[in-house]
């Protein structure tokens, strides 16, 4: 069937006991103590490398305008529930949950009676990543804009308080609910026009079909696995009880490779040179659960000793844990039913590839990239034309990760790249403490032989390591990090990677090393080390500015805290409370000056060489701001100045920061508004206990700040300067 685009395609609980490597602060602190901080006395490394030229990124007769630094004001800190800029800048609201993808869909819609064929049919709940492919496609970095373009986003995940809200009981969900409530998470493909005053509108399709453009890509949809795990007795075992359970609902797969599985927990991703999504599927423990047996223990039956090391890695003491998904059903699905089905974790934590010109490619799992709760896909090209695609684990004490393709990437072909990522090497960062570091390749004898030495199971082929990728990692001596979120990287404007690296590290509440550590201050009352609550941005820069490189030396690019003061009272977060100390200085040397923040999640580059960071969480450091995007130079050293550019509505976090070609709009996902409320109360145990009916945001209809009762509604939003210059200029 020809495609409407195919002339664009010519040419936790606590992990095993072996932790093989210190942890990452260890590390921090004798670097940062040793190094001086990025440059003191002049030991830094270089700068950061810019992103292409101010000419790429203006049009014609404008680039005179552009100033150096951030020219903006930095945003106070606020609760306000709306979205808080600059005095020059606005911004437009382009999608949000609900809003009909098709002609036939009407727009107006009732959440109490969400069905599966809503989630098929509108945009999904809690979005997150946001990626954005040029009509038509080109081999190039796409600086200039187009007036057409496809925007992939992710749907990480749904709560049913927010779903159905209070009109329906929530205590005895039906299957057919269960269904509507998944249908909203996943992926989406949406069109989108360019205005000429930089506004991105939505273009819906006629109606849903096989070649429409416009689509949604749930946990009910199928998936080919690919690569040297797709053969997994566990994968086989899982997708048998998958494909049967949908079966019964009257859904099989059109591939013969396929299973209904779909793809859940999706956080971060990335895009390849070749135009296509990838999409990471993060916490699909929340998936799960135990059929409810009356006086039964919940139990799972483990299939070897493996398997309970790999199960205990994933799903901890979480079996639909009631903060994510409803607490009472009266039918689960077979192939959510752990009882049922315990090898089901096997089919996530992947990363997925979606091709968005092309809606007859079904989604591939790629298992040669690992299993993890994956967060973030960034792709880079090697100098001698390999893919290099960095992720970070999200959980604490998890670990970095790069793989690169044996193949090299064809600009003159892109449909000639679509299985370069089924085949290559996967391998885990170690940082050193002379601020050098190496990756580890995960291959089956080094994996092996670790594990006959810890007396642990072995690995019976490549797939089966693939599939165990943090035990293997974690055996081979990884570093262990807190939290690896994003890892990003600047390319040039052939996808050549330009050597350097930011991993963006949210935090680590459990303290992972009994060593004098930073970003692990001292606690405030005492000489004992405290948990990391703000987090912390990591450099790594290849050797050879190579991102194919095996080894490479490494910094720390911003320790988040607050720069005027040493402490602060931190709210409630994990059984964590309590002054806690926040600065930023080491040695006596400041990290940043300006506006404080914490728990760095994603980071964007523009091409005038500035870092562009969102966060997550934040306000459970510093209680007078909710969560916001903050703007630093990638050049010089400390104390670099960080500007914030952009503060949330309340309870929502701010994903998916990203410029569209031009760099005239900035744009972001607002996820989860109302979640929590300014006192970090959080909505779903307060609504339960009948304390409270509405969420604490009415965005984007209305300000709950200001008596608004709309229901709050996750959405994508656009930034501009009101005069149409350039972002940050």
């Amino acid at each position: 069937m020809q495609h409407p685009l195919s002339a664009f395609d010519a040419p936790v609980t606590e992990q095993p006991a072996q932790l093989a490597s210190p942890h990452f602060n260890s590390l921090a602190a004798q670097s940062l103590s040793r190094r001086g901080f990025l440059g003191k006395a002049g030991l830094g490394i270089a700068a950061l490398p810019v992103l292409g030229t101010l000419g790429a990124c203006a049009t014609s007769g404008r680039a005179t305008e552009v100033k150096p630094g951030l020219n903006f004001d930095s945003v106070p800190a606020t609760l306000a529930d709306t979205v808080s800029l600059p005095a020059d800048y606005v911004y437009d609201t382009v999608i949000a949950w609900g809003d009909s993808l098709f002609e036939t869909v009407p727009d107006a819609f009732d959440r109490t009676q969400w069905s599966e064929q809503d989630g098929l049919t509108r945009f999904g709940f809690n979005n997150d990543m946001l990626a954005l492919f040029p009509v038509p496609w080109q081999p190039k970095v796409a600086n200039a804009p187009t007036s057409a373009m496809l925007l992939c986003v992710n749907f990480e995940y749904t709560r049913s308080e927010f779903v159905f809200g209070p009109e329906i009981d929530l205590s005895g969900l039906t299957n057919a609910q269960y269904r509507a409530l998944f249908s909203n998470c996943g992926i989406g493909v949406v069109q989108l026009a360019h205005q000429r005053d930089g506004r991105l509108t939505p273009i819906k399709d006629k109606a849903p079909g096989p070649t429409a453009l416009n689509r949604r890509i749930t946990p009910l949809t199928e998936m080919v696995f690919t690569g040297p795990g797709a053969a997994h007795p566990w994968i086989a075992a899982a997708a048998q009880v998958t494909n049967a359970a949908e079966a019964k609902a009257g859904h099989r797969p059109e591939d013969p490779r396929g299973v209904m599985c779909g793809t859940y927990g999706n956080c971060a991703g990335g895009f390849t040179p070749w135009g296509t999504y990838l999409s990471a599927e993060e916490n699909f423990d929340f998936l799960y659960t135990f059929r409810r047996i009356e006086g039964g223990p919940q139990i799972y039956a483990p299939v070897s000793d493996a398997h309970v090391v790999d199960h205990a890695s994933f799903f901890s003491n979480r079996f639909m844990n009631a903060s994510r998904m409803p607490s009472g059903y009266t039918e689960i699905p077979d192939q959510y039913d752990l009882a049922l089905n315990p090898t089901g974790g096997a089919l996530y934590g992947w990363t997925v590839e979606v091709d968005p010109y092309d809606p007859t490619f079904v989604p591939r799992k790629r298992t040669a990239l690992g299993r993890r709760k994956g967060e973030c896909a960034t792709t880079a090209l090697t100098k001698d034309g390999r893919v290099a695609v960095y992720a970070g684990d999200d959980q604490r004490d998890e670990f970095v990760y790069k793989f690169i393709t044996k193949g090299r990437y064809n600009p003159s072909n892109r449909l000639a790249n679509r299985d370069l990522l089924d085949e290559g090497t996967l391998y885990a960062a170690r940082f050193e403490a002379n601020n050098e570091g190496r990756w580890i390749a995960l291959t089956l004898e080094a994996a092996n032989a670790a594990a006959a030495a810890a007396k642990q199971p072995q690995f019976s082929d490549l797939g089966d390591v693939l599939v165990r990728a943090r035990h293997a990692a974690r055996l081979l001596g990884a570093t262990p990090m807190d939290r690896p979120e994003d890892v990003e990287c600047p390319v040039a404007e052939d996808w050549t990677g330009l050597g350097s690296v930011l991993i963006a590290c949210t935090e680590n509440l459990r303290r992972a090393s009994a060593e004098p550590a930073n970003p692990r201050r001292t606690m405030v009352d005492g000489d004992d080390l405290q948990p990391n609550p703000t987090g912390h941005i990591v450099r790594i820069d290849e050797a050879n500015a190579d991102q194919g490189a095996l080894e490479f030396t490494w910094d720390i690019f911003a320790l988040a805290g607050d720069p005027s003061a040493a402490q602060t009272q931190v709210a409630s977060v994990d059984g964590v409370e309590g002054p806690a100390n926040t600065s930023v200085a080491v040695d006596g040397v400041l990290s940043f000056t300006g506006s404080r923040f914490a728990r760095p999640d994603n980071v964007t580059f523009d091409t005038r060489g500035h870092v562009w960071i969102s966060t997550d969480g934040s306000r459970t450091v510093f209680g007078d701001c909710n969560d916001g995007v903050y703007c630093a130079s990638l050049a010089g050293g400390p104390p670099r100045e960080i500007k914030r550019f952009l503060v949330g509505p309340v309870g929502a976090e701010i994903c998916g920061p990203l410029f569209v070609p031009g760099e005239r709009t900035f744009m972001c996902a607002i996820q989860h508004p109302g979640e929590d409320d300014v006192m970090n109360r959080d909505f779903q145990p307060e609504f339960r206990a009948g304390k409270r009916q509405t969420p604490a945001s009415a965005f984007p209809e209305g300000r709950a700040d200001r008596g608004s009762t709309a229901w709050p509604r996750p959405a994508v939003i656009t930034v501009r300067r009101k005069d149409g210059g350039l972002i940050g200029a």
